[in-house]
């Protein structure tokens, strides 16, 4: 191929340690000559799970691909001036993942063959290309420490944020309350919140944040502070959503939005508040009387849409009752035959259930049958639950 072509993309310029301005060593130039251009079609294999390493490696000149796992699901995208089989020109082991052309794609190519018959000419371009091996590695396994660092502070700072101490609202007359969430990644976009308005009012609340991960994490805090910040000076629960939404709704430009369902609780009535902005119906057992999902009004979800009005509604909780809330990690948990654990199945979890465990207890029983559902399949999203008995 031509070396002038291959030198002007960064990521060889890297891999390769050229320097501006400098000639090619001898391997390097021998290296970068061997390789050929080859093309894709849309919907071609690259390379193949389990394939022997014959082909060598591939760097994108033009186009996209896309990684996907051995059972096909999708790892991650590629982009020109990524790397693709590097390793498999030293090692005889089989390929680890398939790569499939999204879009037409230029490749510049050498072969396993074309690799060590060169390498065996010149013994100096195999030990140049090991160590350029290992310094790219290093260099990705350091980026990937410090991302995953960030990621944990970053997990720390978001579970600080949450309650996790409920005696104070379980020294309240005929309170009885709890919350777990199990994240999908590092940081979630679930999350929740219990604290007290006044004296006389609880305020309790479950939410699903569209994004994940960092993004989702930080629109979280987001909304949870301006939900907080709203509800506590004592407004209705209406106007506290449509002050949240409009909120939310500035300058939103990564277009995200959370479902949202929160309560306010009369501890002397027990007259329940609520608003729901399009998230999963909570489940509601009177007294000695099996769950049944709330029937009630829904609103848009918050921060999609300025200006939305949104219904409060109202229940009664007496002795006895108790009310299940959760998020749709829950409902959706799939299993290793990709089926869904569905409202079904939680509704006979919950009514199997001893109801006179105590929330933390009634909770980690129902994460326990979606564990059970699921096989061990990778958990594809954040599982949320929030219990109050009375």
């Amino acid at each position: 191929m031509d070396v002038n072509r291959l030198i002007k993309v960064d990521t060889i310029r890297e891999f390769f340690k050229i320097e501006e301005g400098e000639p090619l060593n001898e391997g390097t130039r021998a290296l970068l000559e061997a390789m050929e251009e080859v093309k894709f079609n849309p919907g071609d294999k690259i390379v193949c799970y389990g394939d022997g390493a014959d082909a060598g490696m591939f760097i994108i000149l033009e186009g996209q691909a896309e990684v996907l796992s051995r059972e096909g699901a999708h790892i991650n995208e590629m982009n020109p001036g990524d790397f693709i089989g590097e390793v498999a020109l030293i090692n005889d082991g089989k390929r680890m993942a398939t790569v499939v052309a999204t879009s037409p794609m230029t490749c510049a190519n050498i072969s396993k063959e074309l690799f060590e018959k060169i390498a065996d000419a010149n013994r100096k371009i195999y030990a140049s290309f090991m160590y350029m091996l290992y310094t790219r590695t290093t260099k990705l396994v350091t980026e990937q420490q410090k991302i995953k660092s960030e990621l944990d502070v970053a997990t720390k700072i978001q579970s600080s944020l949450l309650e996790h101490d409920f005696s104070r609202f379980n020294s309240l007359p005929d309170v009885h309350i709890g919350a777990f969430m199990k994240t999908a990644k590092e940081v979630g976009g679930d999350f929740y919140d219990v604290f007290m308005i006044d004296d006389k009012h609880m305020c309790f609340l479950i939410a699903d944040v569209s994004g994940k991960s960092v993004p989702g994490a930080m629109f979280m805090m987001m909304s949870k502070t301006h939900i907080k910040n709203y509800a506590s000076l004592g407004m209705p629960l209406d106007e506290v959503v449509y002050r949240v939404n409009e909120r939310l709704c500035e300058n939103n430009m990564a277009n995200m939005f959370v479902t949202l369902f929160v309560c306010t609780l009369d501890l002397e009535t027990g007259i329940v508040s609520y608003v729901d902005a399009g998230h999963n119906l909570p489940y509601i057992s009177k007294a000695g009387e099996e769950f049944k999902m709330l029937s009630c009004e829904a609103n848009l979800v918050v921060g999609m849409m300025e200006d939305m009005p949104y219904k409060l509604q109202t229940l009664e909780l007496k002795k006895g009752d108790r009310i299940f809330f959760y998020t749709d990690g829950v409902t959706e948990a799939m299993n290793k035959k990709d089926e869904f654990y569905t409202e079904r199945r939680l509704e006979e979890a919950l009514n199997s259930i001893d109801k006179n465990l105590s929330p933390e207890e009634f909770l980690e029983e129902n994460y326990r049958r979606v564990e059970e559902f699921t096989e061990g399949a990778e958990q594809s999203d954040d599982i949320t639950m929030l219990y109050l008995a009375r």
